[in-house]
């Protein structure tokens, strides 16, 4: 992974076949249409097949302002939007954690893609930012999305009850070797 801008702004990350690309206006249909599919949006606590519903989604998406080497980031494969994963100070967890999340195109679902662009935003978040740790919460009904933690080097550390339902706390601790 390389990354394309040094210092405090939010850099492009590269990998073997992807493009991390800070979020733009320009990503916005790619991204409507990724979280419209119903497959890609059924543990979400909003019905984003609803175009105007996924519309507002990448809206609040966009107006992210945080930590500006935070946000989220279009994942692009042959200049296609196919996916985006965030890090950001989490909303859900206590104190001043750092979390991800991820979401990609079904089509490419167990074809490695989330597993490099996830991968990327490790390395960044752990060794380029010196993190001691980045979480994640999985709706504890997504077991697809459990077991890829578990892959990523994640450890499952409880549970939360949130407005929408049960998650699975994972932590990726700085030192943990997969």
């Amino acid at each position: 992974m390389r990354s394309g801008t040094a210092g405090r702004a939010q850099p492009t990350l590269t990998t073997e076949r992807l493009t991390l690309a800070p979020l733009v206006p320009d990503h916005t249909d790619g991204l409507v249409a990724l979280f419209a599919d119903p497959r890609t949006s059924r543990y979400f606590p909003v019905d984003f097949s609803d175009e105007q519903a996924a519309r507002a989604l990448v809206t609040s998406r966009l107006a992210f302002a945080g930590p500006p080497q935070l946000g989220y980031w279009t994942w692009l494969l042959d200049g296609q939007v196919v996916g985006l994963g965030h890090l950001q100070p989490a909303r859900d967890l206590p104190g001043e954690l750092i979390e991800t999340g991820w979401c990609v195109r079904p089509d490419l679902w167990r074809q490695g893609v989330a597993t490099e662009a996830i991968g990327a935003l490790l390395d960044y978040a752990l060794s380029g930012l010196h993190l001691p740790a980045v979480w994640a919460l999985v709706d504890s009904k997504n077991a697809p999305s459990i077991r890829f933690a578990h892959r990523l080097g994640f450890l499952s550390v409880g549970e939360r009850l949130l407005d929408e339902g049960m998650a699975q706390v994972f932590v990726r601790p700085a030192d943990h070797q997969l």
